[in-house]
């Protein structure tokens, strides 16, 4: 039997309404249950607290529990690849980072692609680096260091949790950013690394800011700039770079981010319970004692954040010859 063409117009736009109004409660409803919050890192570590901060607050919001899970390995690509595998259904969301475009631009066969296989959803915090040496060095600010540096090519070194990791990858960017000679000596993790530097047994490295906090405050190592747009409340007497070098700020993230495909409503509905936490001034506090400045980026920013890094590091690698394989 032929159909008309405009019998056949009103049977799409019949179907075009239903699938509308099938789809429409999903988004509206959602959650309707535990969401699974997958962190690509051990427990305990520099992402593991901020995550467990946000699902408090994102399970009181919206009534369904946001359940922390671990999958470590590979720097978090493990986790990450897991979570860009995973059903559409936001069901399943990841604590993305400022790992992940380092990963997919510096690993020739990467497990993930940061920008396209996912569907990214908000920044919710930046975390500054710092630049740490010996407690009893000689250096007593930045300036000193750089003098030296310049004064000695190639006398001085920088320890690192790894090739390719945050602390290598910072440290390559301060000494650019000041035309300096320094000598990287990568370690296995971030523990040996900082046990070998208060041992006095290299010169610097450029960690973390939240992981050196203690130690600096001990007395066993001293910090000399750190690398956020403003000066850290942790350590407010310490210079940014910006101070030093207008313009020069280095940051890592934490953010939220789905499976490729999830639906535009239920990324929506995230990026909005994340904006009503990030508006809580508990959960603002407790993010700075941890180290981490709360910021909130839209789904359309931090998709661009994590496009613009993957483009630095893959220049920054080509240029220093760095690559994680």
């Amino acid at each position: 039997m032929m159909i008309s063409p405009k019998r056949r117009c009103f049977l799409l736009l019949s179907l075009l309404s239903g699938l509308t109004l099938w789809s429409a409660p999903a988004a509206a409803d959602y959650p309707e249950k535990a969401v699974r919050l997958v962190v690509p890192f051990p427990p305990g570590g520099s992402f593991d607290g901020p995550a467990r901060l946000l699902a408090t607050r994102l399970s009181t919001l919206s009534g369904k529990p946001f359940v922390v899970e671990t999958r470590a390995g590979a720097g978090g690509a493990v986790g990450a690849s897991e979570v860009s595998r995973a059903a559409p259904d936001g069901y399943t969301v990841l604590l993305s980072n400022g790992a992940m475009p380092v990963s997919s631009a510096l690993s020739k066969k990467p497990l993930f692609e940061a920008v396209e296989g996912f569907s990214h959803i908000a920044t919710f915090g930046v975390l500054p680096f710092a630049v740490v040496v010996n407690g009893k060095a000689p250096f007593d600010n930045l300036q000193e260091l750089i003098a030296a540096s310049k004064a000695a090519p190639g006398k001085y070194n920088y320890a690192s949790a790894g090739n390719g990791s945050a602390s290598h990858l910072s440290a390559e960017l301060v000494k650019e950013a000041f035309g300096l000679d320094w000598v990287h000596v990568p370690y296995r993790g971030s523990g040996p690394a900082m046990t070998d530097l208060m041992a006095g047994q290299v010169t610097m490295s450029v960690p973390g800011l939240s992981s050196t906090v203690a130690q600096v405050k001990a007395g066993a190592l001293k910090a000399l700039a750190v690398t956020g747009a403003t000066r850290s409340p942790q350590l407010p007497n310490v210079p940014t770079l910006a101070e030093i070098k207008p313009g020069l700020v280095l940051e890592t993230w934490v953010g939220i981010s789905a499976p490729p495909k999830t639906p535009a409503p239920i990324i929506a509905k995230l990026a909005s319970l994340i904006e009503q936490a990030m508006k809580d001034p508990d959960l603002q506090a407790q993010l700075f004692a941890q180290g981490v400045t709360p910021v909130y980026e839209r789904p359309s920013e931090i998709t661009a954040r994590m496009a613009k890094e993957v483009e630095m590091f893959t220049a920054l690698g080509k240029r220093a010859h760095i690559s994680m394989d």
